[in-house]
Formats: C-alpha cells, sequence, structure tokens
C-alpha cells in the first residue's frame, strides 16, 4: 500500500477537478492560498452534481489503480472532507447567511 501522503495527493488532485468544473468555478490551490478555504462551510458555496462527482473520483482512482483500500480512504477523505455541494439549494442558503 502507498503512503498516505501520495494518497492525500491523489486526493487534492481530485479537488482539483471537482472545483474546476464546480459552479462557480474555482482554482482548488487559490482557495486554499487565499485562505477561503479556512472559513467554515466554505465548500457549501460551490455545487457540482452528485453523479460527476462520483464519475471524477472514479476516474482518478482508476488512473492511479488504487487497491480497494485505498479506494476507501480516498473516497472517505473526500466525501467527509471538503468537496462542492451535490445539493443545489445549500448553496444559496449559505451565501444568504454570509
Amino acid at each position: 500500500m502507498r503512503t498516505d501522503k501520495y494518497l492525500w495527493g491523489i486526493c487534492e488532485d481530485i479537488y482539483r477537478q471537482l472545483y474546476k468544473e464546480a459552479e462557480p468555478s474555482a482554482d482548488f490551490d487559490e482557495l486554499t492560498k487565499s485562505g477561503e478555504a479556512s472559513k467554515e462551510n466554505w465548500f457549501m458555496n460551490y455545487f457540482l452534481d452528485e453523479e460527476r462527482e462520483v464519475e471524477i473520483i472514479e476516474s482518478f482512482l482508476k488512473k492511479h489503480k488504487c487497491t480497494p483500500v485505498e479506494r476507501k480512504k480516498i473516497r472517505m477523505e473526500v466525501y467527509l472532507g471538503c468537496a462542492p455541494t451535490s445539493v443545489k439549494n445549500k448553496t444559496k442558503e449559505v451565501k444568504n447567511e454570509t
């Protein structure tokens, strides 16, 4: 099995693609550099359809030939981490609160 650092690199690549395709589109690296990613629930300001999100994640897992255990770790990190919301109404609610 590969190191957690290597698996985190895959997660970062997945996040980059998710935010590139999200509404509004964003640069994940810029979000982290600018400090926006340190704000509470910041990822709720971005939307990406759940089907597309799954396609992106699965394509990276396949590309990197991840083992079943690695796949589980990466999916868990992305889904419980800071992936864009897949509920369109939630993005509007969060923007109205800020």
